[in-house]
């Protein structure tokens, strides 16, 4: 398949599943719905790794995919807790959170915030190398001169 047409199809799967989540949500299937949520940012972050219609699925891997993993763990392990201890106090916190939310805070905030100050550093030169930016630059500049960046020889 063309890359082309592999963007295209991921924007057409990326709408599905914007549509997906929210009706989900609004059927009352909101943990379902986070699911759905984390299938879209994968998408995202498939999306986001293409340069010149090249995928970089070492970046989708690393921190895309690892985010994906433990914000689904941390939905997964915050339902199991609201379930558990559904009605009543819980027997435990952790950090003075209830366990429910200790897990989304844990999981879905601070070890991802971590690692994506540490992650990106790591893959910096893949994300974003000094001669990308440099012929980011080069090519704004271009434009800002009347000439759109392309080559029309």
């Amino acid at each position: 398949m063309k890359n082309g047409r592999t963007d295209t199809l991921l924007i057409i799967v990326s709408g599905l599943l914007w549509l997906a989540m929210v009706g989900l949500a609004a059927a009352g299937h909101w943990f379902a719905g986070l699911f759905a949520l984390l299938a879209l940012l994968l998408v995202y972050g498939v999306l986001g790794s293409s340069h010149k219609g090249q995928f970089d699925l070492k970046l989708v891997a690393f921190p895309s995919l690892v985010w994906i993993v433990m914000w689904a763990a941390a939905f997964w392990v915050g339902n199991h807790y609201a379930e558990l201890y559904a009605g009543r106090e819980p027997d435990f916190t952790v950090f003075g959170f209830h366990p429910s939310f200790a897990a989304i805070v844990v999981l879905f905030w601070i070890v991802p915030t971590l690692l994506m100050g540490f992650g990106f550093e790591a893959v910096k030169d893949r994300w974003l190398s000094q001669e990308r930016w440099d012929e980011f630059l080069r090519r704004a500049h271009d434009t800002d001169d009347g000439n759109d960046g392309e080559d029309r020889s």
